[in-house]
């Protein structure tokens, strides 16, 4: 199980899944990102890839994620 902060890496916007489902996709600057979460297209704005958030399963059927944001426009992750 993997979680994704959907905060872009780049400016702070919000991704969203794109029209066909494809991949991840930010509406500001349009960093692209595949559903792994990394960027997929070289010329991206994005600093890195979409920041992952640690993820426990309790009990086998309970998924725990720590939500956390991290500071945009850096190439290094960043908690805030």
């Amino acid at each position: 199980v993997r979680a994704l902060n959907v905060v872009c890496p780049h400016a702070g916007c919000f991704v969203g899944v794109a029209k066909d489902n494809s991949r991840f996709s930010c509406p500001c600057h349009l960093s692209s990102f595949d559903l792994d979460g990394a960027v997929d297209d070289p010329t991206s704005p994005s600093p890195r890839d979409m920041d992952t958030l640690d993820v426990e399963v309790r009990n086998g059927d309970e998924v725990w994620v720590r939500f956390q944001n991290f500071l945009p426009g850096r190439a290094e992750k960043t908690p805030v």
